[in-house]
């Protein structure tokens, strides 16, 4: 881990939160409780105050600090803590303050009575993404006690948007939001082409629901597949071996194609007939 030596303050955002350099001048952003109160430029940092530390690298993200009451900037850093620990991930200096901005705009939302709620997008969701959106409702919780407001149910839809973003920084907030919804779509196709509904807390359905976020994904960036093109024949043995997955792989082919434009190359196919097989042939 890196020490920073000194660390002298520049600018006070609030009580809870200053820019400051260390000493090979690199400018940082430090969140503690009390951290900046009563701080002039050039007074040294308490380091034991410090509980969230970003590299500054867009000061104008950065003086958005100053717009949030420090309290938000307290549950945020709570959030964050608690979200780390739970789901085993770590918070870049963006992913921080977006969340911040999130709750800042969502408790203004709140306390005006502003509720963004669509309990289909919050089943579908809470199917999707188990862990973070039980992290979310611990978010929830949270905003509770720190706050003392009850944030509605439909928060807890673009908590778990935040949280399922963590798992690659290169993926923005929409893209996840778009390929949670495609997703979404892809499992009803399935349901419907087989008249049954899936085993959400089946192994096979999170496997199947891995698949289709970093596919999707992958199809929204335009990056190629890196490993190697499967044996041409290999799809021609698995539509003869699995007419009824291939059907419904076909049905999703036309969806993506319709919706996105995509098409479907044929190592997709291959990985999602046995994907859709999977998921509709095993009880674990």
């Amino acid at each position: 881990m890196r020490r920073y030596g000194f660390l002298k303050f520049v600018k006070n955002y609030n009580n809870n939160a200053a820019l400051v350099v260390d000493d090979e001048n690199v400018e940082w952003m430090i969140v503690g409780k009390g951290i900046g109160f009563g701080k002039k430029p050039g007074d040294l940092v308490d380091a034991s105050k410090i509980t969230q530390k970003f590299k500054s690298v867009n000061n104008d993200e950065l003086d958005t600090l100053e717009e949030y009451d420090e309290s938000i900037i307290n549950v945020t850093s709570d959030i964050v803590q608690d979200a780390e620990s739970f789901l085993k991930v770590k918070f870049n200096d963006h992913q921080y303050l977006i969340l911040a901005d999130h709750i800042n705009f969502a408790y203004v939302r709140a306390q005006d009575g502003i509720e963004f709620t669509d309990r289909a997008v919050s089943w579908e969701v809470k199917k999707l993404f188990p862990k973070e959106y039980e992290a979310s409702a611990r978010a929830i919780e949270i905003i509770k006690k720190d706050l003392d407001v009850v944030f509605p149910k439909g928060e807890l839809v673009f908590l778990t948007y935040h949280f399922v973003n963590l798992e690659n920084e290169k993926e923005s907030l929409q893209d996840t939001i778009q390929v949670s919804k495609m997703i979404a779509d892809i499992i009803n196709i399935i349901q419907i082409s087989y008249h049954t509904t899936l085993d959400d807390e089946s192994f096979n359905y999170s496997r199947l629901v891995s698949h289709l976020r970093y596919f999707l994904i992958r199809k929204l960036k335009s990056s190629q597949v890196s490993s190697e093109q499967l044996d041409p024949s290999l799809l021609k043995l698995m539509i003869a071996k699995y007419p009824d997955e291939n059907n419904t792989v076909q049905k999703i082919s036309t969806f993506l194609r319709n919706t996105k434009g995509w098409a479907l190359s044929e190592n997709d196919q291959v990985y999602l007939i046995l994907h859709v097989w999977r998921v509709t042939h095993r009880n674990n």
